[in-house]
């Protein structure tokens, strides 16, 4: 964020980002999540849903497969309750976080989305690259959340010149900048909900290299998306889509976004994370349930994104696989080195909060 003559200073990130692979012990689930805070320490909000989350949904994993959209929203919701009902509950009121959460399993994919953090598909049709957002932003001039709010209460702001989002008002005072979110407990008063919207995808990778098909899955926070559009960053993405490792894939967009900020906003920044999946990603392993187990924890590989440390900081354990007799080579490859393959995160760059805006702040800081 802007600093002293011209320089810039360090501010926390308040972005979180989580994968699960395997997911419940199975090489066939995968679940990936990016959670944004905003406000007061919305970090403190983020990294809850980072770190409850996937234990929710791991423990009501028998619902997860029989019906991925109830448990799913029905998790979210309680997520947010839980926020408040922990000792975080006062803060809450005046800091949350967006909420994008992808469950995978083999080649069905559900994306339950609260707030603005995107998650898009990249495909190639015609043998062109096209994208296909699995999510939509929600901001509060939206139509049908724009109807919601004002029946509750609620005051809608349009968005302005340079940049300016629209906004929903509480008391006239604090406004939020996106119209569903986890936290937020002024707004929730004001027609902003938990509840995410949750849609379901069938993936389709291409039969042979080169031919068309679905490509790769990017998830991120609003830092990419502020200068990038969908199509642009599945454009950027498939210039390093025949490399080795997605990590390469997911360096370059975020590096991409961070100079779409320098150039566009000098000293200012948004927190900036990206998960990529090159598909096929879950592979048919077929029914190995029971035969992947960690060392500690629900059975999962996990690796939290913007958690401690600059960049990554991963779990201890690791998946560690079990062959029943009779089933040796079920498992064709490595898991590391399957993940390392397919799956790709990144936030390289340290942590200011544009999503809560206070209007009294703003009037003391006019008179300073």
């Amino acid at each position: 964020m802007p600093g002293p003559r011209g320089l810039a200073n360090a501010k926390i990130n308040q972005d979180r980002g989580v994968v699960c692979w395997p997911f419940h012990g199975s090489l066939n689930e995968a679940l990936l999540c990016v959670f944004d805070g905003h406000g007061s320490k919305g970090e403190k909000a983020s990294e809850f849903c980072m770190t409850q989350l996937p234990v929710l949904l791991d423990k009501d994993h028998d619902a997860l497969l029989t019906d991925p959209f109830e448990c799913l929203s029905r998790n979210i919701i309680k997520l947010n309750e839980l926020l408040f009902s922990s000792t975080l509950g006062q803060a809450a009121m005046s800091m949350g976080t967006t909420s994008n959460v992808l469950y995978m399993k083999g080649e069905e994919l559900w994306c339950a989305c609260s707030g603005d953090s995107r998650a898009i598909l990249a495909s190639r049709k015609d043998g062109r690259i096209v994208a296909t957002n699995l999510s939509e932003d929600h901001k509060p001039d939206l139509p049908t959340e724009r109807v919601r709010i004002e029946a509750a209460g609620g005051f809608v702001s349009e968005s302005g010149p340079g940049g300016r989002p629209s906004r929903v008002w509480a008391n006239g005072r604090v406004g939020l900048a996106m119209s569903r979110s986890i936290g937020d407990g002024e707004c929730k008063k004001v027609g902003v909900i938990p509840d995410p919207e949750v849609k379901k995808f069938t993936l389709k990778p291409p039969k042979e290299h080169g031919a068309d098909g679905d490509l790769f899955v990017i998830l991120a926070s609003d830092g990419v998306w502020e200068f990038i559009d969908s199509q642009e960053a599945a454009e950027i993405v498939a210039l390093s889509h025949e490399r080795p490792h997605a990590s390469e894939a997911c360096d370059l967009l975020v590096s991409e976004a961070a100079d779409r900020w320098r150039r566009e906003e000098g000293n200012y920044r948004d927190d900036i994370t990206a998960i990529i999946t090159f598909l096929p990603f879950l592979e048919d392993w077929g029914d190995h349930e029971g035969e992947v187990a960690c060392n500690e924890g629900p059975g999962m590989h996990e690796v939290f994104i913007g958690k401690g440390s600059k960049g990554l900081s991963k779990l201890k354990h690791s998946p560690v696989v079990q062959r029943k007799a009779g089933n040796e080579g079920a498992i064709a490859e490595n898991v590391e080195n399957f993940a390392a393959r397919r799956l790709s995160l990144s936030n390289p760059f340290n942590g200011g909060d544009d999503d809560w805006e206070n209007a009294e702040e703003e009037e003391d800081d006019e008179d300073k």
